[in-house]
């Protein structure tokens, strides 16, 4: 009769992965294990805000993008030229000047030449972009109310000025991380 053959043993990992931060503020007796939950949840947060995003262009037939456009240009006081929007939604030129010139096409939105310099395109809502608007508050206000149900107007307040400044951090974050990767590929 054979023996029973003895299976070597599985190899033995560190069971504690490396920590991914090192500023003393956002560890836990030496641990990310809450920064990293923090993290998890932030991006489960972002997936909910895009869903809802998403949701709310389809209520009103366009793209997601095109509805953070229509959004902005919409409470803007006067005209928006194309950089600004892009500035603030954090995206580039080029790719809010399609998403911009769709809107026009479909008569959401107007272009215009800035009077003072013709090279520059300015943005304006009008009269169908209003009515989008009015169609779609009623979902956004119900849908808003329960994605910042935990708020109060003091939370809401840090909230706000947190998240200027986590995006400014994110935008230096995503420079030093393409500045890395360039400098990865090139040695």
């Amino acid at each position: 009769m054979a023996r029973p053959r003895r299976r070597k043993p599985a190899p033995v990992f560190n069971a504690v992965p490396p920590v991914t931060v090192s500023r003393a503020a956002l560890l836990v007796e030496g641990s990310d294990a809450e920064f990293r939950g923090l993290i998890h949840d932030l991006i489960a947060y972002g997936h909910r805000l895009d869903t809802c995003r998403d949701a709310f262009a389809a209520i009103v037939g366009i793209s997601g993008a095109q509805y953070e456009i229509l959004m902005l240009v919409s409470r803007a006081e006067g005209l928006l030229a194309v950089g600004e929007v892009a500035g603030r939604l954090h995206r580039s030129g080029a790719f809010i000047t399609i998403e911009a010139n769709k809107l026009v096409a479909s008569g959401i939105l107007e272009k215009v030449a800035d009077p003072a310099d013709g090279r520059r395109v300015l943005l304006r809502a009008n009269l169908k972009s209003r009515e989008l608007l009015e169609r779609l508050a009623p979902f956004q206000r119900r849908v808003n109310d329960v994605l910042f149900e935990r708020l109060d107007a003091r939370r809401f307040r840090q909230l706000r000025l947190l998240a200027r400044d986590l995006v400014a951090s994110g935008d230096r974050a995503v420079a030093m991380l393409q500045f890395m990767l360039h400098d990865t590929k090139a040695a």
